[in-house]
């Protein structure tokens, strides 16, 4: 059940409160000064989603696909039907945020270039951002030692800048002229020198936060 919209911007964001707590959504503000009863047709890429979902062997609805993606199934059923319930015989037409779009897609089978071709370039962007950046962990994660690299990112840390910078190192290594022997030993040596030096910051932590607790 709908309790209230926050509008950010003419056409942009909208932070949606609703029962399952608040939900960044794109509306189209342009439209809702003559939004009535009838519901607006439904955006290409949310057409898209759920045709690929409905198509899905074996099938997955929307309850499912929303659990895989992380979203509740309000959230997932608004985006397909292009529209979210303003009040009593009124809706609003919305669109999903590129990340949420570009996971949804993920979940059905879509591809960037589907969420290209249906219009939303910033969702392909994000999709293809995402599985680069899954990529480099896969790729890191193989290499002896820096598997704690790849783990889920700490609530509000960015890796951006690590995970890329690692591989850049690992791939100035591999594509460098030195013997396959000396490329393993350089590689063991780079990265024991990222374990040496993260213990290293991790003990100097750990001895801040007693002396910040011993001056409280």
């Amino acid at each position: 059940m709908l309790l209230s919209l926050q509008f950010e911007s003419r056409i942009g964001y909208v932070k949606a409160c609703s029962t399952d707590g608040f939900q960044d959504v794109h509306v189209d503000l342009e439209s809702v000064g003559t939004v009535e009863s009838a519901h607006p047709v439904p955006p290409v890429e949310a057409e898209l989603i759920r045709q690929r979902r409905e198509a899905m062997d074996p099938g997955m609805s929307r309850r499912q696909a929303a659990a895989k993606t992380g979203i509740s199934p309000s959230h997932w059923s608004d985006v397909e039907r292009g529209h979210k319930k303003a009040g009593t015989g009124v809706v609003v037409p919305i669109r999903a945020t590129a990340k949420t779009l570009a996971r949804m897609a993920r979940v059905v089978g879509v591809s960037a270039d589907d969420l290209a071709a249906a219009g939303r370039r910033d969702a392909a962007r994000q999709f293809r951002d995402v599985e680069h950046e899954r990529g480099l962990r896969q790729r890191i994660a193989a290499v002896p030692g820096l598997g704690t690299l790849t783990g889920p990112p700490l609530p509000d840390v960015a890796d951006e800048e690590l995970l890329p910078l690692v591989g850049r190192a690992l791939d100035a290594i591999e594509h460098s002229d030195l013997a396959r022997t000396a490329k393993r030993e350089l590689t063991r040596f780079f990265v024991g020198n990222l374990i040496s030096d993260a213990s290293r910051r991790y003990s100097e932590l750990l001895l801040t936060l007693r002396l910040a607790a011993a001056e409280d």
